[in-house]
């Protein structure tokens, strides 16, 4: 049996797609091109059926995101958005949309400024349940200032390169982490594609791991979402053969500039629904 369809991810293999989601995480910039806009990004993203939506706090120095996502974050940052901005749409996309999967992306710089207890409690609030941040490694937060980040309800997102030690993935498999984030090679977001000949085995080692502790009957398995240099759908089709979530952020702010968000977004779900024709 296919790792995908023994997990009950949702990927091509076990049909989910066919239940009207995408196997994608869709990224923005809270706040880009403006709050308002922002909001209007999201909608479209959960119109056009996205499982994951991953709303990214802006910060002025997102050191492993590309020009793109770098300008974005920035011009956010200029126009002042605040962590408390940010917390505001995330309620209202959660009001709008209960049953939205919806996953936080901050750097630690602004977490840590706004108090970490302080922050996890507001996701616990409005129901996020996994926070990604990338300057922060999962397994080393036993320092007494990080100690709020650990929350039973909004878990941490590993983020992963395929060359991690094996000694290392082992120690995150046993901690216990039910989503993974899988960089697709050794680059920064908004880089050209590839595929690290070492990430498909990465990807079944963690995908065959049960997880500790799991209360789910549907997901015993963790889920792994692959980005980085993801920029057309059928690359984002290609990711899912083996991974549940193809992670895509600069491909749909780069749309957005250029006013064809819309028909990306269509582009993506009509790759998805022919390849499901042809499973």
């Amino acid at each position: 049996m296919n790792t995908l369809e023994k997990t009950g991810g949702f990927s091509l293999m076990n049909g989910r797609f066919r239940e009207g989601q995408l196997p994608i995480m869709a990224h923005l910039v809270v706040g880009y091109p403006s709050l308002e806009e922002s909001l209007r990004t999201a909608e479209a993203y959960i119109r056009a059926g996205v499982q994951v939506l991953e709303l990214q706090i802006p910060f002025s120095h997102p050191t492993a995101d590309g020009p793109i996502i770098t300008a974005a974050c920035r011009e956010a940052v200029r126009q002042g958005v605040t962590v408390r901005d940010c917390i505001v749409a995330i309620a209202a996309l959660r009001k709008r949309h209960p049953s939205q999967e919806i996953v936080a992306m901050s750097y630690l710089n602004r977490i840590y400024a706004f108090g970490c207890q302080r922050f996890m409690g507001e996701m616990e609030a409005f129901g996020v349940q996994h926070l990604l941040v990338p300057d922060l490694p999962v397994d080393h937060i036993d320092f007494p200032s990080f100690q709020n980040l650990r929350n039973r309800r909004v878990k941490l997102v590993p983020v992963l390169a395929a060359n991690v030690s094996d000694a290392r993935l082992e120690k995150l498999l046993q901690m216990g982490f039910d989503f993974f984030y899988l960089m697709s090679d050794f680059k920064i977001t908004g880089s050209a594609f590839g595929l690290h000949p070492r990430l498909r085995e990465v990807i079944a080692r963690v995908k065959s791991h049960p997880v500790a502790h799991c209360q789910s009957a549907y997901a015993p398995f963790p889920r792994v979402g692959v980005g980085f240099g993801i920029s057309t759908p059928e690359q984002a089709r290609l990711v899912v053969e083996d991974a549940d979530l193809a992670i895509v952020g600069s491909a749909l702010i780069q749309a957005q500039r250029e006013g064809r968000l819309d028909a990306y977004l269509d582009e993506l779900k009509n790759t998805f629904a022919r390849a499901t024709e042809c499973a």
